[in-house]
């Protein structure tokens, strides 16, 4: 009888499941979106029963997909959209179905006031996070003070990963607790949840669920879910991680300086360091990696791939309805725009922060910017530019990261939509200036958390040993230098679009006009 497990990714505005073997490969997988919701322009909901319809469709999809039999398949584990929760009540179903998602801002009004509860460094150097309206502690001060009906009727907050196991059936509420750590409240150095954290911003410890390490069996499928899911009734369900910390197992990143990108909803990149100083890296993100207390460092890109994303549907509204009607992807067309412009994309510089700027900037307000428009530009110049734009701002986190002191190795394994375009991957070794590995198969988290499981239900002997198996690496980029040469320059020109608007204040200026 074969052995198999099933990671299930549940990402900021889609779901995949997939069906995995211990060599990594897959076997069958299914995909669904949901939309986002904005109540008011920096507010970003879910739907709560929604998303979870979503959830259980892929993995029965999935399974059909792999024709694999139900009972092969041994375990399952989940990576997750970081930071995002929602409020259960007593009868632990959300309140008013809706998940408060990371890239919701509506904490921005009370950050000068967060800022007087705990010292915003001392803040940072506990959680290994900066604080940022980003995270869940903020959000959930926010509720606390503008709909306390909510906070005072909420018996758990819960991150995805928590509401996502109890669904499927977890025997209690659990929160995992690398997870939990890009949440803002888990004492990095602990692992438990920080009493001096949570005593300034005045939050119940009585509503946050008992911490489980990754790897942790927390259930097992039973009878209403199998129905539901198609998998077989004693499946074990496996607390797994975030998803950047699940992509960096998935993409091979085990020790200090090995590096993975990941160019997604999110941009991260993310450096191997086993020891971190929370002090000198103030302002990055360090979670602990599923392999408990071997942690990551994060450089933290709010603006992804999803910009590419706005491309495709504001750019390219003819492509996305010829791909349609060929049952092709819309961006394997917009490849076509990408080779007739060239590096530079004569002359027009995309600024990526349609969701504002993560790591070293840390500004909600922050925009995306067309600089350089002339009249002989062409929409192949713009649509080129925003990859440009992206991959950009994943060098100025780079170079940010390496002025810390942090070494480096000098390849890069690239995860996340990014990877899918040929044109998108020489244009990340140019810019970056390293050669870039390519996995077979780039949904990292997925195989991440696929190491995960396995190790929990004994199909492997350590996750060392799943990472050496699952991880496969089919490809490498190089760099060409004279491209590398021309992003060098081009670098301090994108880093300056930023700085200048910023030093006039001209995202806070457009953001009262909104």
């Amino acid at each position: 009888m074969a052995n198999y497990v099933m990671g299930i990714d549940i990402g900021t505005t889609g779901t995949k499941s997939m069906v995995v073997d211990l060599s990594g490969n897959i076997l069958g997988k299914s995909y669904r979106e949901y939309p986002l919701k904005y109540p008011v322009w920096n507010q970003v909901e879910i739907d709560a029963d929604y998303l979870i319809e979503q959830v259980f469709d892929t993995v029965k999809e999935a399974i059909q997909n792999s024709k694999v039999p139900a009972q092969d398949i041994k375990a399952i584990s989940f990576s997750v959209q970081r930071a995002t929760f929602v409020m259960l009540d007593e009868n632990l179903e959300p309140i008013e179905n809706r998940f408060y998602v990371w890239l919701d801002n509506r904490a921005e009004e009370d950050m000068a006031e967060i800022a007087t509860l705990i010292d915003p460094h001392r803040q940072a150097h506990i959680a290994g996070l900066p604080t940022s309206c980003t995270y869940t502690v903020e959000k959930v001060y926010w509720i606390k003070k503008h709909t306390p009906e909510i906070y005072n009727k909420t018996k758990y907050i819960a991150l995805v990963d928590t509401y996502a196991m109890h669904k499927f059936g977890s025997d209690e509420i659990v929160a995992e607790v690398t997870n939990q750590m890009v949440g803002g409240m888990i004492d990095a150095k602990t692992f438990q949840w920080s009493d001096e954290i949570l005593d300034a911003y005045g939050i119940d410890k009585n509503k946050l669920p008992p911490l489980v390490d990754p790897c942790t069996i927390v259930g097992k499928i039973k009878e209403d879910v199998s129905k539901r899911t198609g998998l077989a009734v004693g499946t074990l369900i496996v607390a797994g991680s975030g998803d950047q910390q699940a992509a960096a197992m998935g993409a091979g990143v085990t020790e200090d300086g090995s590096m993975s990108l990941t160019l997604g909803t999110v941009g991260e990149l993310v450096v191997g360091l086993a020891k971190p100083d929370f002090v000198k890296l103030e302002g990055l993100q360090i979670p602990s990696t599923p392999n408990k207390g071997v942690f990551e460092i994060e450089g933290n890109q709010l603006s992804g791939a999803t910009c590419y994303r706005w491309a495709r549907d504001v750019l390219c509204p003819t492509e996305v309805a010829l791909a349609d009607a060929m049952g092709v992807n819309a961006y394997d067309l917009m490849g076509n725009y990408v080779r007739k412009s060239k590096p530079g994309c004569n002359g027009v510089v995309f600024y990526s922060g349609i969701f504002g700027t993560g790591y070293p900037n840390w500004n909600i307000k922050a925009t995306g910017v067309y600089v350089g428009l002339k009249s002989s530009n062409t929409r192949a110049d713009m649509v080129r530019a925003v990859m440009e734009g992206v991959t950009l701002e994943s060098r100025n986190i780079y170079e940010s990261i390496k002025a810390t002191g942090v070494t480096m190795n000098d390849e890069i394994t690239v995860t996340g939509g990014a990877i899918n375009s040929p044109e998108w991957r020489q244009i990340i070794a140019d810019v970056m200036g390293c050669k870039l590995k390519i996995l077979k198969v780039s949904d990292a988290a997925i195989i991440g958390v696929a190491i995960v499981a396995a190790y929990a239900a004994g199909l492997i002997s350590s996750l060392a040993e799943g990472v050496e198996n699952m991880v496969q690496v089919v490809d490498t980029v190089d760099p060409i230098p004279e491209n590398v040469e021309f992003y060098n320059k081009l670098l301090p020109i994108y880093q300056d679009v930023y700085h200048g608007l910023n030093d006039k204040k001209i995202f806070d200026r457009l953001a009262q006009l909104s």
